[in-house]
């Protein structure tokens, strides 16, 4: 990779390098010159604000390659296309452009490193936190944001009590301990698997990643007396109310599986309901002026801490305007009408 003298360069070959440097470190095929890298990046302040922003298009873009909008778009998902060497190299400045057109918003994701909790009883975050936690058995649990967890192991079974929020269990295999997880008026049961549990508005949500689980809404059935049962295949998910039945399980969207990472990924939602779900992890709180703008639809990925970079983001997506108010509360609006000459 040829660079020019760092002073007379522009911002656009900046952003070149940078994303030339970004596919050739995610090539797995490549031999990368590290020392020449921390060189290219320390030559000129603007190189590592270039290659950490072109770090996080790469990243969102290949989100987006997974949803509806991406697969319309032939946007290209990460894996498949990285078998095509031909193209490895100019994937990085397409991931900058599909960001740029999107008008996402992303940043640092801000996770905890793991931590043993032998000893505790009640796991929480905070709320814009996102928190892995070590369990004694040798499971992680990663918390979302405003989640509480209270943990309940014996000698023949691993319980816990998810009382609010949402969680991903990944589950270390004891044949001779069942590990269940206690949401709503319903139960989870797994042996060695990787699957998420949400309980909102009086609602419970499962999702499987991987393995098998059994989910028990807890309330006897009509015909047998006993709860219903459902197993979910890696894929599913299923979710049920304290007043309503267990159904079948559906297919899970895909992006529901990326909000450890820190990122909000909406596939076609009502801004209403991105604007629910971007609430949570934020003190500062976005509105709409109008709700009738709740219904226009958004696709895209945004850091989830960041309320007033998501609502510029969204605002400018669309199309509207986003003001900040003196509570540090954002409201989007719609742009004032042109009056008639």
């Amino acid at each position: 990779m040829v660079m020019s003298d760092p002073g007379a360069k522009s911002d656009d070959a900046v952003r070149r390098e940078a994303s030339d440097w970004v596919a050739l470190i995610h090539d797995a095929d490549a031999a990368v010159d590290r020392a020449a890298f921390e060189r290219w990046r320390a030559s000129d302040p603007r190189h590592a604000a270039a290659y950490a922003r072109a770090e996080r298009a790469w990243d969102s873009a290949a989100l987006l390659g997974q949803t509806s909008f991406g697969r319309a778009r032939s946007l290209p998902e990460r894996r498949r296309f990285f078998d095509r060497p031909q193209v490895r190299y100019a994937f990085a400045v397409a991931a900058v452009l599909v960001v740029a057109i999107l008008g996402l918003s992303v940043s640092g994701v801000g996770l905890f490193r793991p931590h043993p909790s032998s000893q505790a009883t009640e796991l929480a975050s905070r709320v814009g936190q996102i928190r892995q936690v070590a369990l004694a058995d040798g499971s992680t649990v990663t918390l979302d944001t405003d989640s509480v967890l209270r943990i309940a192991f014996t000698g023949t079974e691993r319980r816990l009590y998810l009382s609010r929020g949402r969680a991903r269990f990944v589950v270390a295999h004891d044949a001779a301990r069942p590990f269940v997880v206690i949401a709503g008026n319903g139960s989870v049961t797994a042996r060695g698997t990787i699957f998420d549990v949400a309980v909102a508005d009086n609602r419970v949500k499962v999702v499987l990643l991987r393995g098998i689980v059994e989910v028990r809404d807890g309330r006897p059935s009509a015909v047998t007396a006993q709860p219903a049962i459902a197993r979910l295949s890696p894929g599913q998910q299923i979710s049920f109310g304290t007043a309503e039945p267990l159904v079948a399980p559906q297919p899970a969207a895909t992006i529901d599986a990326q909000w450890t990472a820190g990122m909000l990924s909406f596939d076609s939602t009502r801004l209403a309901d991105a604007i629910t779900q971007a609430n949570r992890y934020s003190r500062a709180k976005i509105s709409l002026a109008d709700p009738a703008l709740g219904d226009l639809r958004i696709t895209g990925a945004f850091h989830s801490g960041d309320a007033v970079g998501l609502a510029e983001s969204i605002a400018e997506s669309l199309g509207l305007r986003a003001a900040k108010t003196p509570q540090g509360d954002v409201v989007i609006s719609a742009p004032p009408s042109v009056p008639a000459t």
